[in-house]
């Protein structure tokens, strides 16, 4: 995007433009100048630079599409272009009855490195990778989080220390995810250290170590205490000093003040008038009497 800007708007990416412009807007400011003149002055030429980008610049260009090869296998084009999200790599045409196929560029992949030769290897995520001997599906891919190994339903990370071997998705071995899996399997049966009955609050063991927690609140365990040994006395003391979770605690007043506070106050001040007009109505009525 950057490119196409520098290319069709490059008077409004100049450095010397746009601090020309933020000086006459701090003139504005400081009512030195009129706002309305240096506004126009942007708009009317900006806007028919933008009518005319409109009219004679083709959507590929604007996507910054680029022609790589005929895909072998379906005849299709294979175009490399940048999206909302970043980079990827498209088989097809919209106009297809078929969708496109679609596959985003690696990490740190540039458009330009992408070729007729390696485009294939972008379009193998999801990958499979087999079963674990208990039979568990493996495969991986790039999530929200980053990569991941995917075993049945459930997912962990191809963690830094992987990472910084340049392992991803695309080169990760049946073996190395196969031991990502065992350790995130032993991690999550050493997580639960206690639990009492009747009660939502658990000692858990977390990413920075020990913790207690009833669901809403989270609170340290103090040093020298080991977590097996604490009480449910111990621990609900422990929850009630822990501070609120931050987000929570700010809902709960918005909603409390919006539902009762704002009503209260204009019925008791709807009551105060009608009183007061009550009062002097019958004061009026006592006047005309005596006079009478």
């Amino acid at each position: 995007m950057n490119g196409f800007l520098t290319e069709h708007f490059s008077k409004y990416v100049d450095y010397e433009f746009t601090a020309n412009l933020e000086d006459e807007l701090d003139s504005v400011s400081r009512g030195e100048e009129e706002w309305v003149p240096l506004m126009r002055k942007f708009w009317e030429p900006f806007i028919t630079q933008v009518e005319d980008k409109d009219a004679n610049v083709s959507r590929a260009e604007v996507a910054q599409s680029k022609f790589i090869c005929t895909d072998k296998k379906t005849g299709k084009p294979v175009t490399v272009r940048m999206g909302p999200y970043g980079p990827f790599v498209q088989i097809g045409d919209k106009d297809d009855e078929e969708k496109p196929q679609f596959a985003s560029l690696r990490p740190g992949m540039k458009m330009v490195e992408v070729t007729e030769d390696n485009y294939l290897e972008l379009f193998v995520l999801p990958r499979d990778l087999g079963e674990m001997p208990e039979g568990e599906k493996l495969s991986t891919n790039y999530g929200r989080f980053g990569p991941y190994v995917k075993y049945d339903n459930l997912f962990v990370s191809i963690n830094k220390a992987y990472q910084d071997q340049g392992i991803d998705p695309y080169n990760i071995t049946h073996e190395q995810a196969m031991e990502l899996v065992r350790a995130k399997k032993e991690f999550d049966a050493n997580k639960h250290i206690k639990s009492f009955e009747g009660t939502d609050i658990e000692v858990l063991n977390g990413r920075y170590g020990p913790y207690i927690t009833n669901g809403l609140k989270n609170a340290k365990i103090p040093k020298g205490k080991e977590p097996k040994s604490l009480t449910l006395q111990e621990c609900e003391e422990l929850l009630a000093a822990a501070p609120e979770r931050k987000g929570r605690k700010k809902k709960a007043v918005k909603k409390e003040t919006v539902k009762t506070a704002a009503p209260k106050k204009k019925a008791a001040k709807k009551k105060t008038a009608n009183k007061k007009t009550a009062r002097k109505k019958a004061a009026k009525k006592k006047t005309v009497k005596k006079k009478s």
